[in-house]
């Protein structure tokens, strides 16, 4: 299941996977497998930290930005906002169309505000979340036998790691690999986080079911201290459904692989540490 950009994108993306508020991408998005060779062309790393340098050093994530109203900034709000940033890097979309389309969505939060003064709140708005989403950007990419050691969760891990590239699709994935998923990722092959997970412990020879709710209570909680290869990581983004509604594949004490949201691929990103990653962790399960 998804992570809280996901979630962002089912608000964000239209009829068709089209529409991203109200900026036309392109005429009709094939799906995940699209997103991820546009990403590939642009770099999605340069892309971000480039939306967050653009207007200047980076605010500090969450810090505030010259003095919004509640509802500007309310925790929804930044949530489509941080959804969108990720789905326009994958698609290098320039800044310049994003601070566009913030500007709109926030003038509908404030009616009464200068339209010079919504717009340079949706620059630092821009400038912020972008800093918060480059800093928990992966800045290495080991090889798969780069996780060394014995036993199932170095097994798991590593077939994991073995996906990486594969595209995000909802629903997709399972015991025997990608596959075809369901809604918006019925025409992409691929894997959701739930998904990827059970493929992995599967390699190990584990059931630990197919989605969160499942892999949630398929083994023991174990303490961040003692985080081991192919130990599963919880978060919970939308505290109005109870339970984790994604799931990441510890690497080490910092890093994991996960398939994160539509237009991402299967990657390594950095789960220790990150302001938004930590507010939303549940958890840490070791498969039994």
């Amino acid at each position: 299941m998804p992570l809280i950009a996901e979630t962002s994108l089912a608000k964000i993306l239209a009829a068709g996977g089209t529409f991203i508020s109200g900026i036309v991408l392109v005429g009709s998005l094939a799906g995940g497998a699209r997103y991820a060779a546009t990403a590939a062309r642009t770099g999605i790393s340069d892309t971000m930290c480039h939306y967050a340098e653009a207007a200047g050093p980076p605010s500090t994530p969450g810090a505030e930005e010259s003095k919004p109203t509640k509802s500007a900034l309310s925790p929804a709000i930044r949530a489509d906002i941080r959804g969108g940033i990720e789905t326009a890097a994958a698609l290098g979309i320039p800044r310049d169309l994003i601070v566009d389309d913030i500007s709109t969505t926030l003038a509908h939060e404030m009616p009464d505000a200068d339209p010079a003064r919504i717009r340079k709140q949706a620059e630092q708005v821009i400038t912020s979340v972008a800093a918060e989403l480059c800093a928990e950007l992966p800045t290495e990419n080991p090889p798969v036998d780069a996780v060394a050691g014995a036993g199932r969760g170095v097994v798991a891990v590593q077939a994991a790691l073995a996906m990486r590239g594969i595209p995000y699709s909802w629903g997709g994935g399972g015991r025997s690999g990608p596959s075809y998923g369901i809604g918006r990722g019925a025409r992409t092959k691929g894997f959701d986080c739930s998904g990827l997970a059970e493929y992995a412990w599967a390699r190990a020879g584990v059931r630990i079911g197919t989605t969160t709710y499942e892999q949630w209570r398929a083994g023991v909680r174990v303490p961040r201290s003692q985080v081991q290869p192919g130990d599963l990581i919880f978060y919970e983004t939308n505290s109005s459904i109870p339970g984790p509604d994604h799931v990441g594949i510890a690497i080490d004490a910092t890093r994991m692989v996960h398939a994160p949201f539509t237009g991402s691929t299967v990657r390594i990103d950095t789960w220790a540490g990150v302001p938004s990653r930590e507010r939303a962790l549940v958890g840490i399960i070791r498969p039994t």
